[in-house]
């Protein structure tokens, strides 16, 4: 299926090196961010003349594919130049499919390079090797996925993410706890990583006042869960936190007793997948990074991402269709990459326009107010070694109702991960 949504984002990000989480009552929040000489960084534009944003993500690939992310990308650059572009220059988008190819996605980075790019915004490669290119040149990255295998895209200093969700794990026994389970246990895998990953969600615990009754760790090549299941069953275990990939989340569930509540990162579960199991998939919670779209009531700029979508759509952008905005992880996070592209942009003094004023201005931007998740702060980088440029670290909770199809808040309250690792190390 050459148009299938990647559906494997999130459960890939939080596998990529995290550093050294459990040291984080130790770090200082200067311990991120810093070097990274350049050499380029692209040269200003002509009054009036246009800017180029561009996107790199695979599509039309056998594997994990993003056609939601470009299409909500493409909705805001159009919507962007309806409203005067930045700083009165109008914004052309280049599209570039690193087709899941480490060479394409190099030749990707060259092509930002060489077509004097403002920025590259909403960049999703699992292959690596973006990075170097773009710090060497100057060019800031924004919005990144975050799933790179090489972790540069969490730790360069010319990335700027704003999706939290490499800290679901810490954050998932509190929704957990929110949606009504009393004794948490985790599944997990036996790899080194995963130590990592189980860490977060041993301190998540913690501070959510239920430390784990039980820990289940497998090989990563395990494919029945059905011992796992009744161990969690033994322990008298009603809400679980995943620290397993997809296919893992699925066995585990399926295998598990229906009264037990289950916590992912909202994206790692195909909605394919949650809408065949009908109601047995109300038990399942999600750790989430922005307002779900059917939230649109409660949030202006929600409702203005879903008009900018419908009208790209209705203009004939195809990948701006409703059928593929399944959640708010890729097509509003995508939508908000621009966003900060525009207001950073629009912000630069004087007339100079280019990569290098725009990573500048980032660096000195604070309480930047997208509507949707807290006032960003460019200027302080993440204190966690390995994770440094993720400046967004609130999740939500939403469930999925099976009655409607759709994911739906769990309440209003939200969950910084930050002050949850921290209080679960002061537990430790």
């Amino acid at each position: 299926m050459a148009r299938r949504v990647g559906r494997r984002h999130a459960a890939r990000l939080a596998a990529v090196a995290l550093g050294a989480v459990v040291a984080l009552a130790a770090c200082s929040e200067e311990s991120g961010g810093g070097g990274g000489s350049t050499t380029e960084g692209g040269s200003s534009v002509a009054a009036g003349a246009p800017v180029k944003l561009m996107m790199i993500a695979p599509t039309e690939t056998a594997s994990s594919n993003y056609p939601d992310m470009l299409g909500a990308t493409r909705a805001a650059v159009r919507a962007l130049n309806e409203r005067g572009g930045i700083k009165g220059h109008p914004v052309e988008l280049i599209y570039c499919n690193d087709k899941n190819d480490p060479e394409t996605a190099k030749e990707c980075a060259e092509r930002a390079v060489d077509e004097n790019v403002l920025a590259v915004v909403n960049a999703v490669s699992h292959v690596g090797g973006i990075m170097p290119i773009l710090e060497q040149a100057g060019i800031p990255s924004v919005g990144s996925g975050g799933v790179s295998p090489d972790g540069l895209d969490l730790s360069s200093p010319i990335s700027y993410v704003i999706s939290p969700l490499t800290f679901y794990p810490a954050v998932c026994p509190s929704v957990l706890k929110a949606a009504g389970a009393t004794r948490l246990g985790l599944v997990g895998y036996d790899l080194a990583l995963s130590d990592r990953l189980v860490m977060m969600a041993q301190a998540g615990a913690r501070a959510a006042g239920l430390p784990f009754a039980v820990e289940a760790r497998v090989p990563i090549t395990t494919s029945d869960f059905s011992p796992t299941a009744a161990q969690l069953r033994g322990a008298g275990v009603n809400g679980t936190a995943l620290v397993v990939f997809d296919q893992g989340a699925y066995a585990t569930i399926t295998a598990g007793s229906q009264d037990e509540l289950y916590c992912h990162a909202l994206g790692v579960l195909s909605r394919d997948w949650l809408v065949q199991q009908g109601p047995a998939a109300d038990r399942i919670v999600f750790a989430s990074a922005f307002p779900e779209l059917s939230q649109a009531a409660e949030f202006p700029e929600l409702a203005r991402a879903i008009k900018e979508l419908d009208d790209a759509y209705a203009a004939g952008e195809a990948d701006a269709a409703p059928e593929l905005r399944t959640s708010s992880t890729n097509t509003i996070g995508a939508w908000l990459g621009v966003q900060v592209v525009e207001r950073v942009g629009n912000a630069i003094p004087g007339d100079d326009l280019s990569a290098v004023a725009l990573r500048a201005q980032l660096d000195q931007t604070t309480d930047l107010d997208l509507g949707l998740l807290p006032p960003l702060d460019f200027t302080r980088p993440n204190p966690i070694p390995g994770v440094e440029r993720v400046f967004n670290h609130t999740l939500r909770a939403i469930r999925w109702d099976s009655a409607t199809q759709t994911y739906v808040p769990l309440g209003n309250q939200t969950f910084d991960a930050l002050e949850l690792l921290a209080q679960g190390q002061g537990g430790a």
